[in-house]
């Protein structure tokens, strides 16, 4: 009997980059380049997130915990969790949505399940040290925890034939993983993780973590610590290996061994119930819980695929813009992103876009938008006024008023839809209004349920225009706050 081919380590690097993950891949790439841009709003990391539905409701799920919101402020949107969570924080929510949804859908073994539970129990138990520790950024030290073993996560979801030769030689006495992740694949686990963090750029804490894996420095041992408290725990939290560990812990802290213990307890609960959160139900199951604890079962979240109308979420978001407009940190882009998350999720529109005037009055540019196909209407969504050609936007900017344009049932309306506005929106009906600064039109909001096809009522239109209102007085507000 032949031996099957091995794949090299560039391979497996290769086909789980470009074959088995490219959306985890692009969404680090996405997040990772918003980090790294000094210029980039904190919103744009907000704009990354609401592209995805699902993703939105947990990273809300997560922001509303007592783990990440422990003096229980309500959050109802995105934008709101970056100002009242920090930047890191829900980028890390975001990263880590990201990485288990890449794995539940893979095959569901045995083994995934385990290391997918560890990853979560370890990153939590490692936040909360770093938090003790007095660290700069505890959020970085999470990552860094759970993507530590990225390389066995992403190879037990997708080794077909490979991974059952391994989980066969590991099940005989006597094969330790070093031993028998050579012999099947010619390299070793550690290796792969560390080709994939290179590949994707993640984190440079877990990159060095990964090189010197027995240093002494203090965010390394923070990592190696709790994923080996992770893997103890599962022979029980009264094993002399927990017991060792956590005096550890309790060194690397300078705190006393009883609130170490209380606080390793209590992250355990919290693993398990964030792993739910995450999507990742099987996982949070086998997550050890201390005392023979069980884990209570969270209701599953529903996501419908184009948000739905929720007269509440509007009235939530809009006491969340008072708070913004009250918060000396506050700024035009965060306002306008807001008032688009309200209009794209509270009014329950398909996609929304707020476009500025150029200086001169004479253009008409998209700045932001949220919802389906965001990129493309973006991208296409520039008008320049002409004298001899009518323009249904720049129309509403030099009369002002909101307008529900729907050609079909409002004959007078035909004369604007031009070849040009079809190419950038399509011809179904779509609400627009000026944005009105201290009596001026600076730009104007736009929204529509093309992509869904539901019709427009009066009610969504009445919701988008006092959002359209809002967001002229909140900037308004901001304008005089500034003189």
């Amino acid at each position: 009997m032949t031996t099957p081919k091995r794949s090299s380590l560039d391979d497996w690097v290769r086909r789980i980059s470009e074959e088995e993950m490219p959306i985890f891949g692009h969404t680090v790439q996405q997040v990772v380049s918003v980090a790294e841009d000094e210029n980039a709003p904190t919103v744009e990391l907000a704009r990354v997130i609401l592209q995805d539905a699902s993703m939105t409701a947990r990273v809300l799920k997560l922001a509303n915990s007592v783990y990440y919101n422990p003096h229980e402020q309500q959050i109802s949107t995105i934008s709101r969790a970056v100002v009242v969570l920090g930047f890191t924080t829900v980028r890390s929510m975001c990263l880590s949505i990201a990485l288990v949804d890449s794995f539940v859908q893979g095959a569901p073994r045995d083994r995934l399940t385990r290391e997918l539970a560890r990853a979560i129990h370890a990153a939590v138990q490692a936040r909360t040290v770093a938090m003790a520790r007095g660290d700069e950024s505890p959020e970085e030290v999470f990552i860094a925890t759970l993507l530590y073993h990225l390389g066995d996560l992403a190879f037990w979801c997708f080794s077909g034939e490979a991974g059952d030769r391994l989980d066969t030689l590991l099940r005989q006495p006597g094969n330790t993983p070093e031993q028998a992740e050579t012999e099947v694949l010619g390299f070793r686990l550690r290796q792969l993780t560390g080709n994939l963090v290179k590949e994707w750029r993640i984190n440079e804490l877990l990159s060095a973590t990964l090189r010197h894996p027995d240093s002494m420095d203090t965010r390394s041992r923070n990592i190696t610590l709790c994923h080996q408290l992770a893997r103890a725990a599962e022979q029980g939290w009264e094993s002399p290996q927990v017991k060792q560990l956590t005096r550890e812990l309790t060194e690397l802290t300078g705190q006393s061994e009883k609130t170490v213990n209380t606080h390793l307890h209590q992250n355990a609960r919290d693993a398990a119930r964030i792993a739910g959160y995450y999507g990742a139900a099987a996982a949070a199951a086998v997550i050890p819980l201390p005392r023979g604890e069980q884990m209570l079962e969270e209701e599953e979240l529903e996501v419908p695929e184009y948000p739905q109308p929720d007269g509440m979420l509007q009235l939530r978001i809009l006491r969340e813009l008072a708070l913004l407009l009250d918060d000396p940190k506050s700024d035009f882009n965060l306002v306008m992103e807001l008032v688009l998350e309200g209009m794209y999720r509270g009014a329950g529109m398909d996609r929304t876009l707020f476009a500025l005037l150029t200086p001169d009055r004479r253009g008409l540019r998209a700045k932001f938008a949220l919802g389906g196909e965001r990129d493309s209407l973006t991208g296409g969504f520039h008008f320049t006024r002409h004298p001899q050609e009518e323009n249904v936007f720049f129309h509403l900017l030099d009369k002002p008023a909101a307008l529900w344009f729907d050609p079909a049932r409002r004959p007078e309306q035909r004369r604007w839809q031009t070849t040009q506005l079809a190419g950038v929106v399509g011809r179904a009906p779509f609400l627009a209004a000026p944005i009105l600064v201290n009596g001026n039109a600076i730009g104007l909001f736009y929204a529509d349920r093309a992509l869904s096809g539901r019709p427009l009522d009066e009610e969504s239109f009445e919701s988008f225009k006092h959002f359209a209102q809002q967001a002229g007085l909140g900037l308004g507000h901001l304008a005089q706050r500034r003189r």
